[in-house]
């Protein structure tokens, strides 16, 4: 059997992808090299046990392969950005991190503990129900679109989770729910419903949902992609003060001055793999790999263009 961090049988090379272009065939001698992150890079960044940390991690839908060996290490207050074409595994990465998906073989940890750990489809190490949950907790999640109750009003959206999974009692919890409101800039919305926002309040409200459960990590899968343009700003001025507060950070975003600006590390995705990272400076000015340099590439110009057709 291989060990965990080698490709395993079937997350060798990717089959049945017919929505990307670039071939990681092996046998192609004009194919991508992937740049991994195996436990011994992730030794000489950092001495101290990543916040979350994922090795030889695949995931595959109805026989599709969606994600390739990836191996990805978080260190405490650090925030990485991962960019990528559509169809890249980026959101299904950050799903099965925060356990929304199962993995079919690999390793999950968080802060050191295993979360899961499977070997051709089979669980051989797996955290306590107990564990997973509390797990779970420490990580807050915000999507694409924005999930609030519409019955609810703000402040109910906030405080209804920890409420019922943290126990914060009634007077504490108000407390930290007007807090995290006025850090988003809505505390003078408490009181209103979902349908009367703007949909970057209402994806501002989802973030302090999210805050609200106290976690220690966040991660945030294209937030800002079902906004207008003029109201993508202020989510993006909301992130930029978490990642100044240091909040740890997984992010997917198609907003590259953003990451330009707020990421310690840009992790490039294409066809289910991890094709290369590092500094922003790096990744943006002097990318290695001829697939990354495309990608900016087009996104340069689509912005230059004015178009929107990610």
């Amino acid at each position: 059997m291989s060990p965990i961090g080698k490709n395993p049988p079937n997350c060798a090379t990717p089959q049945g992808r017919s929505d990307v272009s670039t071939s990681f065939s092996h046998d192609d001698p004009g194919s991508v090299t992937p740049t991994p992150i195996g436990a011994d890079d992730v030794g000489r960044r950092s001495a101290t046990v990543p916040a979350i940390a994922c090795r030889g991690l695949c995931k595959s839908f109805r026989g599709t392969q969606v994600l390739f060996d990836v191996n990805l290490a978080v260190e405490s207050r650090e925030v990485v950005v991962i960019i990528g074409p559509s169809g890249s595994g980026k959101s299904t990465l950050l799903r099965c991190l925060c356990q929304l998906e199962e993995i079919d073989d690999g390793e999950i940890t968080f802060e050191g503990t295993v979360v899961i750990r499977r070997q051709h489809r089979r669980p051989i190490a797996r955290a306590s129900p107990r564990e997973a949950e509390a797990m779970r907790g420490e990580i807050g999640m915000v999507f694409q679109s924005f999930n609030l109750f519409p019955h609810l009003s703000v402040l109910r959206n906030v405080t209804l989770a920890p409420k019922r999974v943290r126990r914060i009692p009634d007077a504490q919890l108000q407390d930290l729910a007007l807090e995290l409101l006025s850090r988003v800039g809505l505390a003078h919305k408490a009181a209103a419903y979902p349908a009367h926002l703007s949909g970057g309040q209402q994806q501002r409200v989802a973030i302090a949902r999210a805050l609200a459960m106290q976690p220690r990590i966040m991660l945030f899968d294209e937030v800002t992609s079902a906004l207008d343009p003029e109201l993508v700003g202020e989510v993006l001025q909301v992130m930029r003060q978490l990642a100044q507060d240091g909040m740890t950070m997984l992010i997917v975003t198609h907003e590259m001055d953003f990451a330009r600006q707020v990421a310690d590390r840009i992790i490039f995705m294409d066809a289910g793999r991890i094709v290369e990272e590092g500094a922003p400076s790096e990744i943006f000015r002097a990318p290695r790999h001829e697939r990354t340099r495309l990608f900016l590439q087009r996104m340069l110009d689509r912005v230059g263009t004015g178009r929107d057709d990610s």
